[in-house]
């Protein structure tokens, strides 16, 4: 049996700041088949798209320039510590493009693990009355304007009501999780899911509509639990639960903690697909036939089974 994947892509994410300002919580990790994980810097994207530094494990060189095109090619051993300039940080709005250039272009089927929630608990869809997860990007899209402004403007010009609900998945397998629907838990969210949850949910947006234009994606699990083959598959991801269930990796002493969580989910993903039992956390055999329904609303985190 052939991986399911060739390349792995983990994205730890931050509803800091506005959609275009480099931000520090913001990290992208690429894993090419049984090659070693990598940061990937977000450094001169505006001067020459497609190009990023990335640094891999160990380090012992300088960080050379390649092609985010081809973000996943095999490369020589680099210094592990990101460069600490601002042009080196990733935005919400630059990690965006980087993925849609390649959800359109890699020839390469990838795998993407997002660090935030893309629905609502069913409870929350139900009392606004949205019945599928295109009612709710679309509604999320128009209510939340996080593609323009931050999140605490954006609470100012949103009527909406704190909520405290979890999802299924969020109440059985990650208790510890806090709430995608909870705003005003404590003061300066910027770390909270919550805030990563409304501040990414337009661009899954944006990347859906592209979806329906022909690009070649499966939002798992709320496209179903079967993926054609020659489609990328972007999916909700916890690095705090694939930290649990890994040995310890020799990464940099220099890296944040949202590097090492983007390469968390990277690797968790890349090793369980070498290791062939990916397929059982995409298929959910464990589930219901009732809770399969719900959970194409709700959606899932990869790795809970």
């Amino acid at each position: 049996m052939s991986r399911l994947f060739d390349v792995y892509i983990g994205i730890d994410y931050s509803g800091a700041d506005k959609p275009d300002a480099p931000i520090k919580g913001l990290a992208v990790a690429v894993a090419d088949g049984a090659e070693e994980c990598r940061l990937l810097s977000a450094q001169v994207v505006n001067k020459a798209k497609g190009q990023a530094v990335s640094s891999t494990v160990p380090n012992t060189q300088v960080p050379q320039t390649v092609s985010l095109s081809d973000a996943s090619s095999p490369s020589s051993k680099r210094d592990g510590k990101m460069p600490s300039s601002k042009s080196s940080l990733w935005s919400r709005r630059s990690i965006y493009e980087w993925l849609r250039r390649e959800l359109l272009h890699s020839n390469k089927r990838m795998i993407i693990g997002l660090d935030y929630g893309l629905s609502y608990p069913h409870s929350q869809l139900e009392r606004l009355q949205l019945q599928n997860w295109d009612e709710f990007l679309q509604w999320s899209y128009t209510t939340w304007k996080t593609d323009r402004l931050t999140m605490k403007q954006s609470k100012e010009q949103v009527d909406y009501i704190n909520s405290t609900d979890k999802r299924l998945v969020e109440r059985e397998f990650i208790p510890s999780t806090k709430s995608v629907t909870d705003l005003d838990r404590v003061s300066g969210m910027q770390g909270a899911v919550s805030y990563s949850t409304h501040t990414g949910l337009p661009w899954i947006y944006r990347l859906r509509r592209w979806q329906k234009r022909g690009m070649k994606v499966h939002f798992w699990p709320y496209d179903g639990l079967h993926m054609p083959a020659d489609h990328h598959v972007i999916t909700e991801a916890y690095p705090s639960l694939y930290r649990r269930r890994m040995m310890k990796e020799h990464w940099s002493a220099e890296w944040s903690e949202h590097e090492r969580d983007a390469m968390y989910i990277a690797r968790w993903m890349q090793s369980r697909d070498l290791e062939q039992t990916l397929a059982p956390y995409l298929a959910l055999p464990t589930l219901s036939e009732q809770e399969k329904q719900l959970i194409l609303r709700e959606g899932w985190v990869l790795g809970c089974l």
